[in-house]
């Protein structure tokens, strides 16, 4: 349950995924650190994105019953606060469009957290609107599995959504409750920085093969 939450290019998405792919062949053409370094660059202004999103995860408090063994118990796994900066060229949702970089969440409870019922209209109606949950296994005591599905509770899924919205250390009711909002302000200096990092690099390529 690793969930990526995209935080550069949402406002203004400036570069092809095929723009950036052609870039990063010419510079690997014209010497292989120059692509690294490029990409190194970029990562930086991820990781300025990184800080207050691991500062706005440290400061939320679990709910009562998050703090349990299972995979998707408070600190299980992976800290609430980890995080990872990853270089992307690959398109967004259906746009051709690419961002450059990302800040994924990797607690499996903060994903959670921080996205649980981000459309709000399907929240405790199921699985495609059935009422039930998605088919999973379950495992008898003599070893056998079976698929079985559980009705899903409109009232409880809501009042879950609720008290995420109300607890201590959300910035926004909602989607996303936590990381989106801890970066939003700067979101267009992250660009401008990101802007100027890939027109000085196309500078480079087109001395080159200019």
């Amino acid at each position: 349950m690793q969930f990526q939450l995209p935080v550069l290019g949402a406002q203004k998405i400036s570069y092809s995924v095929q723009d950036i792919r052609i870039l990063q062949r010419n510079l690997r053409q014209i010497e292989p650190e120059l692509r690294r370094q490029f990409v190194r660059e970029i990562k930086e202004i991820g990781k300025q994105a990184q800080t207050p999103i691991k500062r706005g995860l440290q400061s939320v408090t679990p709910l009562s019953g998050m703090r349990h063994t299972g995979k998707t118990g408070w600190g299980i796994g992976k800290r609430i606060d980890s995080t990872t900066v990853r270089f992307r060229t690959a398109a967004g949702g259906k746009s051709l469009t690419t961002s450059l970089v990302s800040v994924r969440i990797n607690s499996p409870i903060m994903n959670i957290f921080d996205m649980a019922g981000r459309s709000g209209r399907s929240v405790g109606r199921g699985y495609r609107g059935s009422g039930m949950t998605r088919e999973f296994v379950k495992r008898r005591r003599d070893g056998s599995t079976y698929l079985t599905r559980r009705a899903t509770t409109t009232e409880a899924g809501k009042k879950f959504i609720d008290n995420l919205n109300r607890a201590s250390g959300v910035i926004k009711r909602s989607a996303s409750r936590i990381a989106w909002p801890a970066v939003e302000k700067d979101l267009p200096d992250f660009e401008r920085k990101i802007d100027k990092v890939v027109i000085n690099y196309y500078r480079i390529a087109n001395r080159k093969f200019s």
